[in-house]
């Protein structure tokens, strides 16, 4: 008889949204041995990196050991967080995510980083998905709920943070085993991204998934198998930190 799995905490840290609404097919779709807890952002205030860890930081202080997943936005919060305990973090997932500015190209629109700005551009990207998608349609559905809680102001803030940080060198030290999950059709965050973390950590595992940068929504049982699989295998081969 094959004795049950350990039972895993998963921290999952969203992306640009700050919400789990794109992270619960992922979350519906885990093993019964991983246990999700999201970390939803707090919606007034600086959202900047060092802010939100404060925040992040207090709602894990119960958890003795955990595993760590970053969606996009959420990558450099995770690597902070695991660099900030690396004993009680058991290793991280980095979903289409990434160090620095994913784009640097656009850097020279930081002064227009506002939420005026912010919120032209989500109706122009929301257009799409409204005119080639049923209203029951779950990626639709989760969008709106996404424009009605989430604000542009929000938005704008979390902009402006990706476009200061720079998590390279935490990447670099990190002492706990790596996944990064790339997406094959990613524009929000391009494939030079991967090139960079691969560069800074050749022991980085990477797995490709099909589809956009919202590709653990659309592609979330791919993802968990993943996911799961990772969390597996590290803990039978009993990595530790470095």
């Amino acid at each position: 008889m094959t004795p049950p799995s350990p039972i895993h905490t998963l921290v999952l840290l969203p992306g640009l949204d700050g919400s789990d609404r794109f992270l619960r097919p992922l979350v519906d779709a885990l093993p019964a041995h991983i246990r999700p807890r999201v970390l939803s952002y707090p919606r007034d205030g600086v959202q900047s990196y060092p802010r939100l860890l404060a925040d992040v930081s207090a709602r894990v202080s119960d958890l003795e050991r955990y595993w760590l997943l970053g969606s996009s936005f959420g990558g450099p919060l995770a690597l902070r967080l695991a660099a900030q305990a690396p004993s009680r973090v058991c290793g991280v997932v980095l979903s289409t995510s990434f160090v620095r500015m994913p784009r640097p190209e656009l850097a020279k629109w930081a002064p227009y980083a506002n939420a005026a700005v912010i919120g032209a551009l989500r109706t122009v990207r929301r257009l799409p998905v409204w005119l080639g998608r049923a209203p029951s349609d779950p990626f639709r559905r989760a969008k709106a709920d996404t424009w009605r809680c989430v604000s542009s102001r929000e938005l704008a803030a979390r902009v402006r943070a990706v476009m200061q940080e720079d998590a390279a060198a935490l990447l670099a030290a990190l002492p706990v085993p790596l996944l990064c999950l790339a997406a094959e059709q990613d524009s929000v965050v391009p494939a030079h991204n991967l090139d960079t973390m691969r560069a800074l950590r050749p022991d980085l595992r990477v797995a490709h998934l099909p589809g956009s940068h919202m590709t653990l929504f659309h592609h979330a049982d791919s993802a968990a198998r993943i996911v799961a699989g990772f969390i597996d295998r590290s803990t039978d081969r009993g990595l530790s930190p470095r």
